[in-house]
């Protein structure tokens, strides 16, 4: 854990290249919240950030940004270079709140919206960029090497039954794709269905051929590929979830934009692994600080205000001591 108290562009040169896993910042809207929030060359002040984020980031590191407005987030999102765009996330704050909804259920809406003449904002942006481009450009330079016991495999048992190409084309529909299950070059793994229409092409002459069992060929392709799974970018799927996340804002007067602590687990539990290292230079009152916590990371948090940053770091002192509270409690 290292708080810092400076501003982020002074203090993050001090970080390696290519050592955070995660960043997360959540910068000033320049909206005039404060004083903090008034920024001239808004646009100009995000490209240093957006660059020193980028290089501290690992070639396969998650980059998160927040935003309120979604033309300015799509401003940032350009700027971010190398690393793909990979969603978008909307922050709906007001459906699935309990406390706004007992204000006035399904009509607090519309007691909202009543002398306006556009509709209440209630959202906030996100975006996460990610990059896979030195793992897939491993596995396109080794493919033929590392894949090549399953290649042989499917290519073999395709000359056995004397099937060619154009009758594996027709059968699976793909327009030629076929040949990258036979070819070393560009080579993958057909998907079960494709691999179970083979065998039934390949078995039709009365013979038996692919006698292998899609799930073992599969669990070969993946111990094949595990030595360069590290260079994909983290992605733990949580299951049934889609880009618009219902959480409630955070309930505490720690800041006056602060973040909620689960909206941070979310971010961190699903697109970085315990140990990894998360950095959020623009830390807040700590929010980022106490979720990484909680869920094993390690964490750089860098603040400017120093009122803020004394109350990041009082938060995490007190998070990091209840944990270890907890700890010794369940040794007993």
């Amino acid at each position: 854990m290292n708080l810092v108290n400076g501003d982020c562009l002074i203090e993050m040169p001090n970080i390696p290249n290519n050592s955070i896993d995660l960043v997360f910042v959540d910068p000033p809207y320049n909206i005039g919240k404060a004083e903090w929030d008034k920024i001239d060359d808004y646009m100009g002040w995000c490209a240093l950030w957006i660059v020193e984020c980028s290089r501290v980031l690992k070639p396969n590191g998650a980059f998160w940004i927040s935003h309120s407005k979604p033309l300015v987030l799509a401003q940032l999102s350009g700027m971010i270079k190398g690393r793909g765009l990979r969603n978008w996330i909307t922050w709906d704050k007001l459906n699935g709140n309990p406390a706004i909804q007992a204000m006035g259920g399904p009509m607090i809406g519309a007691t909202m919206m009543t002398s306006a003449r556009s509709w209440q904002p209630m959202a906030e942006y996100l975006i996460y960029h990610a990059d896979e481009g030195e793992w897939t450009s491993q596995c396109d330079k080794e493919r033929g090497f590392i894949f090549e016991p399953l290649r042989a495999y499917l290519d073999g048992e395709r000359k056995r039954a004397d099937v060619p190409h154009r009758k594996v084309i027709e059968a699976l529909g793909m327009r030629g794709h076929d040949s990258h299950f036979f070819s070393p070059v560009q080579w993958k793994l057909p998907l079960p269905n494709q691999y179970d229409a083979m065998r039934r092409l390949f078995n039709a002459s009365g013979n038996e051929y692919l006698k292998r069992e899609y799930e073992y060929l599969k669990r070969e392709y993946e111990d094949l590929r595990a030595e360069f799974e590290n260079l994909r970018c983290t992605f733990n799927n949580p299951g049934k979830m889609s880009s618009v996340w219902q959480i409630p804002p955070a309930k505490t007067s720690f800041h006056a934009t602060p973040k909620p602590v689960e909206l941070m687990r979310r971010i961190i539990e699903s697109t970085s692994n315990e140990g990894d290292t998360v950095l959020d230079p623009m830390m807040g009152s700590g929010t980022t600080g106490v979720a990484c916590i909680n869920l094993k990371r390690e964490f750089i948090g860098i603040e400017l205000d120093e009122k803020y940053f004394d109350l990041a770091q009082k938060r995490i002192r007190e998070i990091n001591a209840q944990m270890r509270l907890d700890l010794d409690r369940k040794s007993l």
